[in-house]
């Protein structure tokens, strides 16, 4: 079914109001709508996006830390509870406030990761470090050759050696981070892999915006990942081995999809000098 018959079908069934003109993403369709006076948000996914387990993720999730999944509909659409006023957890960095974003951070962390790991329907964090070995392949040369096999070698190491896994966000950076005044910070838009829990903060390391400056230093990785070791009790050379393999890994993503490589090379280059 199209996406457009399919927005029409549920709009019927589910008795929305559109709130605007519906907005593609790399990742499916979006639409901010209203069921009576309650905000919600209406997504169909891409069956070929990096969101196609979202719903499975939110409801594992159970709304500790995330937001609710309200419906589920044919072709993986979601009706999900609406953050409101829904700024991002980006906001409070670029007002000078990057520790608490960070404590933020750790709290969700803790609540999305408090449930026992499900038996199957997700990914490992293994397989997205196949990445590796497909950016050999490509034959491109952006990625110098020492640093990719560093980085997937230790990606590979981590991985054979994790304990305690938990389902993770997979993407949980500020950007997906939103405030709601009802129920604080909630968690959107989980990608949802099996992993250890110190493979989780990589993301955020990264984040936020596109300049490097906000996020790519070495001053700035240490004080937020001595936070994040002392807010959650992980292994700080865990949590940094992990973000400099997935920087790596990030940027492997990013060429792979014809995009600037620069996010994930500098915030490798920041967390080079602690490990």
């Amino acid at each position: 079914m199209l996406y457009d018959e399919l927005l029409e079908e549920l709009v019927r069934r589910w008795g929305l109001e559109l709130d605007e003109l519906p907005l593609r993403t790399l990742s499916g369709l979006i639409a901010f709508a209203r069921r009576g006076a309650e905000e919600v948000v209406l997504k169909l996914p891409d069956h070929e996006s990096d969101e196609a387990v979202a719903g499975a993720a939110l409801l594992h999730f159970q709304g500790q830390g995330s937001v609710r999944v309200f419906e589920r509909g044919p072709g993986g659409a979601l009706l999900l509870e609406r953050a409101r006023p829904g700024h991002a957890l980006t906001k409070l960095v670029i007002e000078g406030a990057d520790d608490q974003a960070t404590v933020v951070l750790c709290a969700l962390v803790r609540e999305l990761h408090r449930r026992e790991p499900p038996d199957g329907g997700f990914p490992a964090v293994e397989d997205w470090g196949r990445g590796f070995e497909r950016y050999r392949r490509m034959g491109d040369k952006t990625i110098p050759v020492a640093l990719l096999d560093w980085a997937s070698g230790l990606f590979a190491d981590l991985a054979a050696s994790q304990a305690d896994r938990r389902l993770l966000h997979g993407d949980l950076h500020h950007d997906n981070i939103l405030f709601d005044v009802s129920r604080g910070w909630l968690a959107i838009d989980p990608k949802g892999a099996l992993g250890e829990p110190a493979y989780e903060i990589g993301a955020a390391l990264r984040n936020p915006t596109e300049d490097p400056t906000w996020f790519a230093r070495t001053s700035i990785v240490d004080r937020r990942v001595r936070i994040v070791s002392d807010c959650l009790g992980l292994d700080r050379r865990r949590i940094l081995a992990w973000a400099y393999s997935q920087a790596i890994l990030s940027a492997v993503w990013s060429l792979e999809d014809q995009l600037d490589a620069k996010r994930g090379l500098a915030t490798a280059e920041a967390i080079l000098a602690l490990l």
